[in-house]
């Protein structure tokens, strides 16, 4: 019988204990706010632990807030694993939730402050460029279409000021990724502009110029791009 009743005092102080933790440990996203059970650290939720209120999160904390790594669950069943911080989605994550079908269905890609941002975490990236090309821009124009647009300027120097210099151009596009069609050239008075069309993304290709120079671009998104090349 002495055993019996230390074992429960034992576990009436633990049961304490852990609404104590609960109590006053203050998680600050107000949708989970209600019970958590987890490390608290000043009072707040830090480090690993789970709170359960009108939805629920598992996963890191810190001040607080989901950050880090965790799983939330929405009142209606849809849930999200994936990249938190400060309370919002950020970064790579995976939404499941039903269809209006009925059928599970699930959105990967990346999250920038609790919004959707697409399924790359950079529409394009500029891998690398060789030492004359003062400077590469690129610009996703519109998310419906499948050309790339190369313009390229020479920047004149103060070597040069007074002389016509020959303006280079696109003499090739070598695809490491995806695929084209076909590849227009227009030459304008000041400017040299190549037209890559029916592009296949992702698309990642070397653009060689006819001045020794080239660059290497990756474009993740579907769509219709503008690159600006400038020469010194």
């Amino acid at each position: 019988m002495k055993t019996t009743v230390v074992l429960i005092s034992g576990l009436l102080l633990l049961s304490f204990s852990l609404r104590a933790q609960e109590e006053a440990c203050v998680v600050k996203s107000k949708d989970i706010k209600g019970v958590y059970t987890g490390a608290c650290v000043n009072g707040k939720a830090n480090g690993i632990g789970k709170s359960v209120g009108t939805d629920q999160y598992e996963g890191e904390f810190k001040d607080g807030y989901p950050d880090g790594k965790g799983t939330y669950i929405w009142k209606d069943g849809h849930y999200f694993v994936g990249n938190y911080k400060m309370g919002n989605k950020e970064g790579k994550g995976d939404m499941y939730y039903e269809s209006v079908t009925g059928a599970d269905s699930v959105i990967t890609g990346y999250w920038k402050k609790d919004k959707y941002i697409g399924e790359y975490e950079k529409q394009f990236v500029v891998v690398a460029t060789s030492n004359s090309m003062t400077k590469v821009d690129c610009r996703l124009v519109d998310t419906k279409g499948d050309n790339i647009n190369i313009t390229i300027h020479q920047m004149a120097s103060a070597s040069s000021i007074g002389t016509t210099l020959p303006i280079p151009y696109v003499t090739d596009v070598s695809y490491v990724m995806g695929t084209f069609n076909n590849k227009v050239d227009q030459k304008l008075p000041n400017t040299n502009i190549t037209r890559i069309q029916q592009v296949v993304y992702p698309f990642k290709a070397f653009i060689y110029l006819s001045n020794g120079e080239n660059t290497q671009i990756l474009f993740n998104a579907k769509g219709n791009y503008e690159v600006t090349i400038n020469i010194q």
